[in-house]
């Protein structure tokens, strides 16, 4: 029989200004369980990035085998990446998961004729990047932050990389999907299947 969350147990709990909360670990399984998996995803790789405890993590899963989304949990939990800088690479790299692609590296180095860049996430195997682009990227940015970035995306792609840019509207439904399939490799393309345990 499914049961709810467990009791809140002594190591579980910790202060923050003087109030009691759980702890972050505590905090990312009951999320993890309790949201649909986009939002477990941006959490728990938040918490990496953080300093969650890994070991305490993996315990509280183990120990949680009866409760309600748990098993999602579980899932989503060890699709999580420190790599991952903000909420819309969590949210790229959760479509490109749900989606059935295989695992995207973090943090991609990619050595150009300026130097070496960093890319949000991609397949290297590919040569294939996918950066993700939040307004307020170029909110308050001048034309010199412009040509810096342009000059950053036209090294990378000279250096042999395809460079995919991502924004939110690119995550609704399959539009990222129908952006990729035309340049990941065929065979690849025609065996995707949706990951079940991210479509929840």
């Amino acid at each position: 029989m499914t049961r709810h969350f467990t009791r809140v147990s002594d190591d579980e709990l910790t202060m923050r200004r003087g109030l009691p909360a759980t702890t972050l670990e505590r905090t990312v399984v009951d999320c993890a369980a309790s949201l649909a998996p986009l939002q477990g995803l941006v959490i728990a790789d938040s918490a990496l990035r953080c300093g969650l405890d890994a070991a305490r993590l993996a315990d509280l899963l183990a120990a949680r085998g009866g409760d309600r989304g748990i098993v999602r949990a579980r899932a989503v939990i060890g699709f999580a990446d420190e790599g991952a800088e903000s909420p819309g690479e969590s949210a790229t790299r959760f479509i490109v998961l749900r989606d059935g692609l295989p695992v995207p590296m973090t943090q991609v180095a990619v050595p150009t004729r300026l130097g070496t860049f960093w890319a949000d996430l991609g397949w290297p195997e590919w040569k294939l990047l996918l950066e993700y682009d939040g307004r307020s990227k170029y909110a308050d940015s001048s034309t010199e932050v412009f040509m810096r970035e342009k000059r950053r995306h036209d090294a990378i792609v000279e250096a042999g990389w395809r460079a995919l840019r991502v924004t939110k509207e690119d995550l609704r439904g399959t539009l990222l999907l129908r952006r990729l399939l035309p340049v990941i490799p065929a065979r690849m393309a025609a065996t995707l299947r949706r990951r079940p345990e991210l479509s929840s």
